[in-house]
């Protein structure tokens, strides 16, 4: 058992911001993305047999952390047992793993050490569904014995993977259709990996019975989330498809940009959630190259803009018509994606604006503050920075005219009609 800290267990994770999620077992072999055992009805038996192909002779963990740390990620999320039921881990529940087959090494127990030798929190996806197991699929209702054994063999890996790595941070469960939390037993279930790991996060994948449950952080996917007051996370693949390695990856059309990228990245952070950038690697282990360079230059925008990201909440302000923003004390960070040209005007607040400057390089920025605007004036005619952002100091935290603060359509009539006046 590790020791509970005094720390809220949540705080690193909103703090976060960006982390890498790493889709990889035998399905990398054949290179037709994570699910072609179920996608393509492949034989099972003959399935299987990849597990000897698969064995990751260039897979260096500290690569994959360096990756990570130069991206400025602060947590990984890998796949110990993904939907074929290959365990990446030294198990005793089955020789379907890669300490018996394949690689005969403990991929899971390298990655642990190589997260914690650089300061990177551990994260652990787990499939709740075992396609490898035929009482899953012949349910309870047809095979009791078998599904019983089913749910107990998910009970003896989870624990061992709680039990046998030292501290784990986080615990990514996918699969939430089947088996139901009835079936899982979820509230005990939690209850005893947190005997094991008292400070473990757990996301919303796990079923939770009808009277509710003390963990699930949300996890929309492939999507962009909205702005909660709970923590959230957006998985979202660096392809345009597949989680796993696909032949297609080959094809540079199927990265996102750069710009889609900073994007995506910027949206979760100023709604207040993390970004977590999912790679396939190939079987050897090792990373596509084109993830690598993407995530470096990403790593590169946020440490210079590293003080509007950590430490911030979203502004929740609609004016966000160039961009977006994130709001520290009496600081308002404009995060330009959009470049508006010369000049732009913002809402009016009512704080007084003390000073106005760009977070990367410090130079200051020219403004004029109305009783109804600012203005934001002699910009350069082209963006300095694919995101680049403005810093406005105020003399309270600030807070937005009437106006400037209702959504879009949801007007606040009398002071709309004074401006209509003007």
């Amino acid at each position: 058992m590790t020791e509970k800290t005094n720390e809220d267990p949540m705080q690193w994770f909103r703090e976060a911001r960006l982390g890498m999620f790493v889709h990889w077992g035998i399905y990398s072999v054949l290179g037709h993305g994570e699910q072609p055992l179920y996608r393509e009805l492949l034989n099972p038996s003959e399935y299987a047999k990849l597990a000897d192909q698969f064995r990751a002779e260039r897979f260096d963990p500290h690569d994959w952390t360096a990756t990570a740390k130069a991206a400025n990620m602060r947590y990984m999320v890998l796949t110990a047992k993904h939907h074929d039921g290959f365990c990446l881990w030294n198990t005793n529940t089955t020789r379907y793993n890669a300490v018996e087959r394949g690689p005969k090494r403990d991929l899971i127990a390298e990655y642990v050490r190589a997260c914690r030798k650089v300061g990177l929190r551990v994260g652990l996806y787990y499939s709740l569904p075992d396609w490898s197991i035929p009482a899953f699929w012949s349910g309870p209702e047809n095979d009791r014995k078998g599904y019983r054994d089913f749910i107990r063999m998910g009970w003896r890996q989870m624990e061992e993977l709680v039990s046998n790595y030292g501290r784990i941070d986080l615990l990514w469960f996918d699969g939430s259709h089947w088996p139901t939390a009835q079936q899982w037993r979820s509230t005990q279930l939690v209850k005893m990996i947190r005997s094991h790991q008292p400070d473990i996060i757990i996301n919303d994948r796990l079923p939770k019975p009808k009277a509710g449950g003390d963990w699930g952080y949300a996890t929309p996917e492939q999507r962009i989330g909205g702005w909660i007051d709970e923590p959230w996370e957006s998985c979202i693949t660096s392809t345009r498809k597949f989680w796993g390695y696909h032949v297609c990856h080959e094809d540079p059309a199927m990265w996102y940009t750069d710009r889609e990228l900073l994007t995506m990245f910027v949206q979760c952070l100023s709604s207040g959630g993390n970004l977590l950038w999912n790679v396939g690697p190939y079987a050897n282990g090792e990373l596509p190259t084109r993830y690598k360079e993407q995530t470096r230059r990403l790593g590169d925008w946020v440490r210079r803009n590293r003080k509007a990201i950590y430490g911030t909440r979203p502004a929740r302000f609609e004016f966000a018509y160039g961009g977006f923003q994130t709001v520290k004390g009496n600081r308002l960070y404009l995060f330009f994606l959009f470049w508006p040209g010369k000049e732009y005007s913002l809402p009016g607040f009512n704080e007084k604006l003390r000073s106005a400057r760009f977070v990367d390089g410090g130079g200051t920025v020219d403004t004029v503050q109305e009783p109804h605007r600012i203005v934001v004036k002699n910009l350069p005619s082209d963006a300095p920075d694919p995101c680049t952002v403005v810093e406005l100091t105020f003399d309270a935290p600030p807070t937005v005219h009437e106006w400037a603060a209702c959504r879009l359509h949801n007007y606040p009539m009398p002071p709309m009609a004074e401006w209509a006046r003007l």
